[in-house]
C-alpha cells in the first residue's frame, strides 16, 4: 500500500517531527520520501518519533541519533516490536482484586520514619521463628504492608489512566501478586482471614475466626506458625502476566515478582524490629482451598510469618539464672 492510499501514519509522522522550516517547504520533501516506505515502516517510524518526544531525557531538537537511541534500543527483534504493537492496542486487565460487600479495616497511612540505615537492615536481617505472646501493634502491621507492598502513585499505561505504582518492582508493571493474611494476634483486629487491598490501603475480611491450626494443617511440620502474630500469603494471578507475556514466561515472572516482594517484606519487618520467616513447605491444594483460589489461574507461591520477635539470648539467660 502506498502513501497515497493511506496517509494516516504519514500524517502522524509529520505531526511528530519537529518543524525547523515552514511546513509548506518541509512536507512535500517528507511526503516524497515517505511514499517510498511500506505502511508498516511508516508505523514504526511514527512510533519511534513519539517515543523520542515523550522521553523525559529528550530536550530540544530531535535528530536521527535521538530517534535510534530512544526507539530502537528497546526493540532489537522484529518479534518484540510486533508484540509491543499488539499490546499497545489493547486495554490491560484489572490489576486489583476486591472483595465487595465485606467488612473493611482501614490501615494507617502515616508512620514514624525508619532511622536505621539500609546497610544495617540488610546485615541484621535473619529468619525468625520465635515470637512473643504479645499482640502486634496495628501501626506496625500497617507500616509493614504499606512499605513493603503498598501503592505509591499511579500513571497512564496500557490504555488505562490508573495503573498503580507499587513499592516493589513488577514485570511489565502488571503486579500479579495478591496478599492474604491470617491474623492471629494483632491489636484492634479480630482473628480471621483477610485480603490486603493495596489500592484502598485496607484489610478486607474474608472469614472471621481462629485460623491458627487450619494454617498449620496446610503446612506440615511447621507447628510454630500457630505462634506468629500474622501469616501473610503471597499468591499470584497469572492472567495479568499472561495477557502480555503468554503462559510460558508468566510462571517464571510470577515467581520472580514473589521473590522481590517477599524480600521487601523481610527488610521492612527487620527495620520495624519484627521477626519474619518464609515458608515454602505447604500443601498446595489445601492452602489454595483455604484462601479460595482455584490453583490454576490464582495460586499460592509463598508464606511469610511475622510477629513480635522473641530474643533467644534473653530467654537462655533467664533460664540459666532460674536454674
Amino acid at each position: 500500500m502506498t502513501i497515497k492510499e493511506e496517509k494516516s501514519a504519514a500524517a502522524e509522522i509529520l505531526e511528530s517531527a519537529p518543524h525547523s522550516e515552514p511546513p509548506n517547504a518541509v512536507e512535500p520533501a517528507l511526503l516524497q520520501e515517505l511514499e517510498e516506505l511500506e505502511s508498516q515502516e511508516q508505523q514504526v517510524l511514527c512510533e519511534f518519533l513519539k517515543r523520542a518526544k515523550r522521553n523525559r531525557s529528550v530536550n530540544g531538537h530531535i535528530d536521527e541519533l535521538t530517534v535510534v537511541v530512544n526507539g530502537l534500543k528497546e526493540y532489537q527483534m522484529e518479534g518484540e516490536w510486533r508484540a509491543f504493537r499488539k499490546i499497545n492496542e489493547k486495554i490491560a486487565p484489572d490489576l486489583h482484586k476486591e472483595f465487595i460487600g465485606t467488612e473493611k479495616i482501614q490501615l494507617k497511612t502515616t508512620f514514624p520514619p525508619i532511622a536505621e540505615p539500609i546497610s544495617e537492615v540488610i546485615k541484621s536481617r535473619t529468619s525468625s521463628r520465635d515470637f512473643k505472646g504479645t499482640a502486634l501493634s496495628f501501626e506496625k502491621l500497617s507500616a509493614l504492608l504499606n512499605y513493603s507492598c503498598g501503592v505509591r502513585g499511579s500513571m497512564p499505561a496500557y490504555n488505562r489512566r490508573d495503573i498503580t505504582l507499587r513499592n516493589f518492582p513488577t514485570p511489565g508493571g502488571l503486579q500479579c501478586t495478591e496478599f492474604y493474611l491470617v491474623v492471629n494476634k494483632v491489636k484492634d483486629i479480630d482473628q480471621g482471614l483477610y485480603h490486603y487491598s493495596s489500592i484502598k490501603n485496607c484489610l478486607e475480611l474474608i472469614e472471621q475466626g481462629n485460623f491458627r491450626w487450619r494454617v498449620v494443617n496446610c503446612c506440615p511440620q511447621h507447628e510454630w506458625l500457630a505462634e506468629a502474630n500474622a501469616v501473610i500469603f503471597i499468591a499470584s494471578d497469572i492472567s495479568r502476566l499472561a495477557w502480555k507475556y503468554g503462559a510460558y514466561r508468566s510462571y517464571r515472572l510470577a515467581h520472580l515478582e514473589t521473590g522481590v516482594a517477599s524480600q521487601n517484606m523481610h527488610l521492612v519487618a527487620t527495620a520495624l524490629e519484627l521477626g519474619s520467616c518464609m515458608v515454602f513447605g505447604f500443601d498446595d491444594e489445601r492452602l489454595d482451598s483455604l484462601l479460595g483460589l482455584d490453583g490454576l489461574q490464582e495460586f499460592t507461591v509463598l508464606l511469610v510469618a511475622v510477629g513480635n520477635k522473641e530474643d533467644r539470648k534473653s530467654l537462655m539467660q533467664e533460664f540459666t539464672v532460674r536454674k
